[in-house]
């Protein structure tokens, strides 16, 4: 047990529980014939002995804060030897005033009611003690949880730094290769390519310090990198966004989308002479987000896969919305491959 794990309403529900039971007892006492004395007289002391070993043992705890089982149960014993005496005295006070009833200690029947308040009160004290446990070892758990989830935030983070390594030197390198060349060549071409690749990088690099982006923020990256890939391809790729403003706003992990962009056009419409159409669809469907990455490309390979980002898509989706968040592929007719994402609809 531990005093840490203890809070104001704890305290509060555990009293409550306490007066209760100590109302119990000394219905039990009265109607049972144990003790001859009248239900508000029995009441009263045993609401003293009660509430009086209960303040005790907290008042205990929260000073001496007991960690190992047998310092626990020796806190108990003081506060019901405590909380017995502090009672008596409060039950006689409380007697003398009200009913004008001086309690005879060396009565039978008085001591016997005495020994069956401690009696209860051990038990009273052993189902508190049982219930500490349990909401420590609740306490624990929690915490553990925390730190699972912490660490596989952690390696979510480490894995969409390593997708952000993989993807972008290739493409930097192949665009800026493309940037000089056009420069020389098609001077329009080269600064408009420049600014998007500018506006690529500086929305990627700011999603780099981000856990999670906008929907509008990440399709705005994405059509920078489909002009950066249609200056280069020309005519033989064209591509289209749809997406409502209402769901502009939604906030959407970044480095979802763009694994499936990057293979629709490497692994679907550079292969194809002529090229293709790539077009992104996003939609809210009940309480479900999707959006669609539809080729026109020469579809799955042979070994039902296609590029390196699929899996690490999957896993991501896995992490962020376990069974929730799912990637589908699609033959896309005539030709390529639609892939799905799909996660849960939670408006801002």
């Amino acid at each position: 047990m531990d005093a840490h794990h203890i809070t104001p309403r704890h305290v509060l529900r555990d009293l409550g529980y306490t007066i209760i039971i100590s109302a119990v007892i000394a219905a039990f006492l009265t109607f049972t014939g144990i003790t001859p004395k009248s239900f508000v007289i029995v009441l009263i002391v045993s609401q003293s002995f009660g509430v009086s070993i209960y303040s005790i043992i907290h008042f205990l705890f929260w000073v001496f804060k007991p960690q190992k089982t047998t310092s626990v149960v020796f806190t108990v014993m003081i506060g019901i030897a405590g909380g017995t005496l502090i009672g008596l005295q409060i039950g006689s006070f409380a007697l003398q005033q009200i009913f004008s009833i001086a309690l005879k200690q060396h009565d039978k029947s008085f001591l016997q009611t005495v020994t069956l308040a401690i009696t209860f009160s051990s038990i009273i004290s052993y189902f508190f003690y049982s219930r500490f446990r349990l909401r420590a070892s609740e306490e624990v758990i929690q915490q553990e949880k925390i730190k699972r989830l912490s660490s596989e935030k952690e390696a979510l983070e480490a894995n969409l730094r390593l997708l952000q390594a993989q993807i972008e030197p290739h493409f930097l390198f192949n665009t800026l290769s493309n940037i000089l060349s056009l420069l020389d060549t098609d001077l329009h071409k080269g600064k408009s390519m420049l600014m998007d690749l500018t506006r690529y990088l500086r929305t990627s690099l700011a999603k780099t310090r981000a856990e999670a982006t906008t929907l509008g923020q990440e399709m705005e990256m994405i059509k920078a990198y489909l002009n950066i890939f249609k200056v280069r391809m020309e005519d033989r790729l064209r591509y289209r966004i749809e997406m409502p403003d209402n769901i502009k706003k939604l906030s959407f992990p970044p480095m979802l989308i763009q694994p499936l962009v990057e293979n629709a056009i490497k692994h679907g419409i550079e292969p194809k002479v002529e090229g293709g159409e790539v077009n992104i669809r996003a939609r809210k469907n009940g309480d479900v987000l999707r959006l669609e990455i539809a080729d026109t490309g020469t579809g799955l390979h042979e070994d039902g896969t296609r590029g390196f980002g699929l899996s690490n898509v999957r896993e991501r989706l896995q992490s962020l919305y376990g069974d929730r968040g799912q990637l589908i592929l699609e033959e896309n007719r005539p030709s390529g491959l639609k892939a799905i994402i799909e996660v849960p609809y939670a408006p801002d």
